[in-house]
């Protein structure tokens, strides 16, 4: 299954192009030794899709790293956007702030406001801010079904919840957690799926990326 998902990444690469913005997050994770921690080109061109669509305009993101996401999402959102994006890393809250200080970033016009700290603890601070349009999460696993009990909360009525890495590393497919994964971060993972898919007025599905990209739509 793998070797596939490998070999479908690579026949995306022969057709769309990473944008000069992505290509030097890229560089600086490579420099740090965590390119593979972002979203990659497959992921990147369905937010920027969505975020394209016209009732997509404030934004949360969960998990913003060195702002890969942030900025495909920026490329759909342009001028109208508002993002939100919460990290507590140091390194990671370092190079966001360069990526969103960035002329190509800047260029786009979003609104973007980058809030440090634990995200079970930030989050609370945007609730006043909010419904929202569209949350996407990509941070701690462990933490997953209570990123989603706050998404279910604040997505508005037609907005849209993403989740990266729903298949963490194909493990969910397992009755049992394999050994090579911490227990509490699988069972995190098998939870989060049976409360999206469990969830009265959501519509979920999952888009098979390569780590899998849980999509849920709130009903109108």
């Amino acid at each position: 299954m793998r070797d596939k998902q490998n070999a479908k990444v690579d026949f995306l690469e022969k057709y769309a192009t990473r944008p000069t913005l992505i290509q030097d997050v890229e560089r600086r994770l490579e420099s740090d030794g965590r390119l593979g921690i972002n979203i990659g080109l497959e992921e990147g061109l369905i937010l920027k899709s969505l975020c394209s669509q016209p009732h997509v305009e404030k934004v949360v993101e969960i998990g913003t790293q060195y702002g890969c996401s942030a900025s495909w999402m920026a490329m759909g959102l342009k001028k109208r956007g508002q993002l939100y994006c919460l990290e507590k890393d140091p390194q990671c809250l370092k190079n966001a702030k360069i990526t969103f200080s960035h002329p190509l970033f800047q260029e786009l016009g979003s609104k973007v406001e980058l809030i440090a700290g634990a995200a079970l603890e930030t989050l609370a601070q945007l609730k006043s801010k909010g419904p929202f349009d569209l949350i996407f999460i990509d941070a701690n696993k462990k933490d997953y079904p209570s990123y989603l009990k706050w998404a279910h909360e604040q997505v508005r009525p037609g907005g849209l919840i993403l989740i990266d890495n729903i298949y963490l590393f194909d493990s969910v497919f397992e009755d049992t957690c394999p050994e090579n994964l911490p227990p509490k971060m699988w069972a995190a993972m098998k939870e989060t799926l049976y409360l999206a898919f469990a969830a009265p007025n959501f519509h979920t599905s999952i888009l098979p990326t390569q780590e899998g990209l849980l999509l849920s739509v709130r009903s109108p």
